[in-house]
């Protein structure tokens, strides 16, 4: 399981990636995800949906308001 430093770091290093990059992230992770629940589809595409950028934009924002303190 994901601990919350792990998460602020993984978040940090995307924070300073370019966009591009993120989205090579992205599609890591899903993949890893593929293999780890065998039962879910892989979603391949470099789409990203209204709903991943706004997760994005809230861990950001959150990241930003954490370091800022």
């Amino acid at each position: 399981m994901l601990t919350k430093k792990q998460a602020e770091e993984i978040l940090r290093t995307l924070t300073a990636l370019p966009f591009e990059k993120v989205v090579e992230v992205q599609d890591f992770v899903h993949f890893l995800k593929g293999h780890s629940k065998r039962e879910r589809t892989l979603d391949e595409s470099n789409v990203w949906t209204d709903e991943d950028l706004r997760d994005l934009t809230a861990a950001v924002l959150k990241h930003g308001d954490q370091t800022a303190r």
